[in-house]
């Protein structure tokens, strides 16, 4: 192949003040550095947007090293190997990875040998790669773990999902909806919640855009309580939640999108609910549980070829138009996953 010129990339110039506005990062190319011994040269194909880039443009503490001005801006990658100078790479093959935002990486084969973050794997022929960083992806794996292993979910309970359109809502949803459960959802706006009854076939949504009061608009589709929360929202849709759940409920806390980016975090007003109606509520990181990856996506990946699992994914063209993907996330101006085709 004939390796590229330079290498572009998006580079944090300043730390989200608030709210995004949109100048938070800045492109960079930089000329093309010598491929040596033992490193490998990578082009990524599909860049994921999530929840977590929020945190990444912040001051707050991670779970990951925190990012400085000026460094390149992480996020979950599908990757090809466009060229090896490591015997346990091969040009050609695929990795699941967290990298950068950048169109090519020059890497160390080693360090990607020992990243628990990176994963190789051969796409089925007929699916397409996009479903490997959505329903086969990261937020897949969070969905199927979060509401299996940590909301220990049971056929016939019923659940309910904060940001049920997004990407992991969706995939929280359909597998509830496969082990037998009831399952309601939360999205933002009437098309979100009519796509989510007539294609994931939930059994009720909300509006929670429309609705003037969130609690009672859940009491009235679940008068019965809510058996298992998975909660992508926090904040004071928590709060909205909670007087509802069930006696011995279960919440899984995904994700707390409505805080990332706030320099003023919402208190939890309900909290001692928790106490009196017996809740366990437990957060997780997929990183823990990454030691289960392959059994879960060949799983995932049956169940998608079978038909069970959907693919729906909002895509954008262009490593160049990839910051329009954290608008949209802040927005939720979409539904499913939001993924940046690079290079197909």
């Amino acid at each position: 192949m004939s390796i590229p010129a330079q290498i572009n990339s998006w580079v944090i110039d300043h730390y989200i003040k608030d709210r995004l506005d949109g100048s938070e990062l800045r492109w960079v190319s930089r000329p093309m550095p010598a491929i040596e011994s033992g490193q490998v040269l990578i082009r990524s194909c599909l860049l994921s947007i999530d929840a977590s880039n929020l945190l990444w443009l912040s001051e707050k503490e991670d779970y990951l090293p925190q990012l400085q001005i000026g460094d390149i801006m992480r996020g979950n990658i599908i990757a090809r190997i466009e060229y090896s100078n490591h015997p346990s790479f091969a040009e050609g093959e695929y990795i699941l990875s967290l990298q950068g935002w950048a169109d090519y990486m020059v890497i160390d084969g080693d360090a990607l040998l020992n990243n628990k973050l990176t994963i190789k794997f051969k796409p089925h022929p007929q699916v397409p790669l996009d479903a490997y960083i959505g329903t086969l992806g990261i937020t897949g794996w969070s969905a199927y773990i979060g509401m299996m292993e940590i909301g220990r979910l049971k056929a016939g309970e019923r659940v309910l999902i904060s940001g049920a359109a997004g990407a992991t809502g969706i995939m929280a949803a359909q597998i509830a909806k496969a082990a037998g459960a009831k399952v309601y959802g939360l999205a933002g706006g009437a098309d979100k919640c009519r796509f989510l009854e007539e294609t994931i076939n939930l059994d009720g949504t909300i509006d929670y855009k429309a609705a003037e009061d969130l609690r009672g608009a859940i009491v009235q589709l679940i008068p019965d309580g809510v058996q298992v929360f998975f909660d992508n929202v926090g904040g004071e849709t928590l709060d909205a939640v909670l007087p509802n759940m069930c006696i011995n409920g279960r919440i899984v806390a995904s994700g707390s999108v409505s805080q990332y980016g706030r320099s003023e975090q919402y208190g939890i007003k309900k909290l001692p609910l928790i106490t009196s109606k017996r809740l366990r509520m437990e957060g997780f990181l997929i990183l823990d549980h990454l030691h289960e990856i392959n059994a879960v996506l060949a799983t995932m990946e049956e169940w998608l070829l079978e038909g069970k699992l959907i693919n729906k994914n909002y895509i954008i063209h262009g490593l160049e138009n990839a910051p329009d993907g954290l608008a949209k996330l802040t927005s939720g101006g979409n539904i499913g996953k939001l993924a940046v085709y690079i290079n197909s």
